[in-house]
């Protein structure tokens, strides 16, 4: 008797979750981005919502939710209904805020959709520093402690690891201005209020093009194709590597063929070739990781990080 209710629950699981996935979606889906307008996460969103709406044939509304380092936003996609009509659109910043937040839910309960794109930090600067490489920024550093201003998209975020790991890496001492996202930071170092700023390549490319900002290193291991000729801090400071990535979660307990029928239609928008060429010239490398992989990557990045920070002794205030 036991496993013939065992298989009954089992099969009206099934038939409801395949009834769900018939009919979805079928109404408005919301996409929160948990970080104000302007920067990586915000650029590449509004795009995909655009051509994923086409595909869903429903509209997909972008929500900007910024705050708490995307705790905020990310909040309220993990306590939302699991009924794919709330997505959540971030960076590799879920994977730390674990290690250095204690957060209002688990993040390892989120439903991984799929990866979207890397794009590594950018460190630029307003054209007034007086440095306009990195070997002339470490040197200006070491000789004015403190005197240097950076920018980050907030506390935790993997601009504020990326600017620590850089003072570590080269026994300097910067001044670390932490915004509600990249956006804010980034109006600042226009305006000179700020010396620099980590960010993404695409919410940073249009105001390197203009002049406005200056390009001085790439933080991953390798030099940028959309910037062949900015240098990786590697290359200065050998081992230096940190990448940053943008994915979608859907809800807690979201059933699998709704998971499915948003990474189908992600898959698809992103093999557009106008959104390829457009992402690729803006920074983005695109990627459409499966589900299932890419929740593994997920869970062992939340690891990495917390090696990290205890490996450089690193907290947040």
């Amino acid at each position: 008797m036991r496993i013939f209710f065992t298989t009954f629950l089992s099969l009206i699981t099934l038939f409801v979750s395949t009834g769900q996935a018939a009919e979805y979606p079928h109404r408005t889906i919301k996409m929160i981005i948990p970080f104000a307008p302007g920067g990586g996460s915000d650029v590449l969103g509004r795009v995909l919502a655009e051509k994923m709406s086409g595909e869903l044939g429903v509209s997909i509304i972008v929500e900007n939710k910024p705050g708490a380092s995307s705790i905020i936003g990310t909040e309220a996609v993990a306590k939302a209904a699991p009924d794919g009509y709330t997505i959540l659109l971030t960076n590799s910043a879920i994977t730390s805020n674990p290690t250095f937040f204690k957060l209002p839910f688990d993040t390892q309960n989120l439903v991984a959709i799929t990866k979207v794109a890397n794009a590594p930090q950018l460190l630029v600067a307003n054209p007034g520093v007086p440095f306009k490489n990195l070997k002339e920024l470490l040197a200006y550093a070491k000789a004015n402690p403190g005197k240097v201003t950076i920018g980050t998209a907030g506390a935790g975020q993997i601009s504020h690891l990326a600017a620590e790991l850089l003072e570590k890496s080269s026994g300097t001492e910067m001044t670390m201005v932490h915004y509600k996202g990249s956006g804010g930071a980034l109006a600042d170092l226009i305006g000179g209020q700020i010396n620099m700023s980590f960010g993404t390549a695409p919410g940073l490319m249009q105001h390197i093009r203009n002049g406005k900002v200056i390009p001085i290193a790439v933080s991953s291991a390798q030099r940028m194709s959309a910037l062949p000729n900015t240098p990786s801090i590697s290359e200065v400071l050998p081992g230096y590597d940190i990448n940053n990535w943008f994915g979608i979660f859907a809800p807690p307990q979201t059933p699998k063929p709704i998971v499915d029928r948003l990474y189908q239609s992600i898959t698809k928008a992103l093999a557009s070739p106008e959104l390829s060429k457009k992402f690729g010239d803006e920074g983005f490398d695109i990627v459409a990781t499966p589900p299932d992989r890419f929740e593994k990557s997920f869970k062992q990045e939340i690891i990495y990080w917390q090696k990290f920070a205890k490996d450089n002794n690193l907290k947040i205030d």
